[in-house]
């Protein structure tokens, strides 16, 4: 009777510790899906995350698709514009040249009309200097004075106009000083004041003409010098 109650204990007993070996391991079992659902669950937000990230990279290379195509087609037409304004430019060049070659045809006309202008005026000049010429040696028959005193008295006049252009005041009061040296000589000579008056304006007269031919020959032979030469 006593060892067949103390097997049923036994039993019992064995009983109890499979159930709660049984117990520990459901219960590490419901530990261990607990955890693989958070792990589950972190990784979903890690997809969900990269998913979004993946969303706005599409986005971004879609954008970036869009402005290379804009970019292709504002390149097409700037290309076509460096086209259009590298025609406008040889047209402009071709035109450019076209004026420039008018524009040298008429500087040549310019100077071939300045070259005959100034030879004209050499002509004028040359009659008056000799008319100018003409009264003067009459006036000095009429005088009845030599030629050698006039002629002094005009390279003194020469020579006051020349220190004049340069502002030299020694040379000026030295031709001064030549005419009057002349005026006292040719006065006491016997010619009247107003005689003498007389001698220097058409002196003077007469080397102010010559001074100026002077200028328009000089000016002439730049003007030839532009000039090509005529062809027979």
């Amino acid at each position: 009777m006593t060892c067949h109650n103390c097997h049923g204990c036994c039993g019992d007993h064995g009983t109890t510790e499979a159930l709660k070996r049984a117990e520990d391991r459901n219960s590490s079992l419901v530990s261990q899906n607990s955890s693989l659902q958070g792990q589950l669950s972190s990784k979903s937000t890690e997809v969900a995350e990269k998913d979004k990230q993946i969303a706005i990279v599409n986005n971004e290379l879609t954008t970036t698709k869009t402005q290379l195509t804009e970019t292709k087609g504002e390149l097409i037409t700037a290309r076509g514009q460096v086209k259009e304004l590298g025609d406008l430019f040889n047209n402009l060049k071709i035109e450019s040249n076209k004026k420039d070659k008018d524009l040298e045809i008429k500087s040549k006309d310019i100077k071939g009309l300045k070259l005959e202008l100034s030879e004209s005026q050499e002509k004028i000049f040359d009659y008056e200097l000799r008319e100018q010429e003409k009264e003067l040696d009459e006036l000095i028959q009429h005088l009845g004075i030599g030629r050698q005193r006039p002629r002094e008295l005009r390279r003194a006049y020469q020579q006051l106009f020349r220190a004049r252009e340069n502002y030299n005041r020694d040379n000026i009061e030295n031709a001064e000083n030549k005419i009057e040296d002349i005026k006292d000589e040719l006065i006491e000579g016997g010619i009247e004041i107003d005689d003498f008056q007389k001698l220097c304006r058409k002196c003077e007269k007469f080397v102010k003409l010559k001074i100026e031919r002077s200028k328009v020959q000089e000016q002439q032979y730049e003007a030839r010098q532009e000039v090509p030469p005529r062809n027979n």
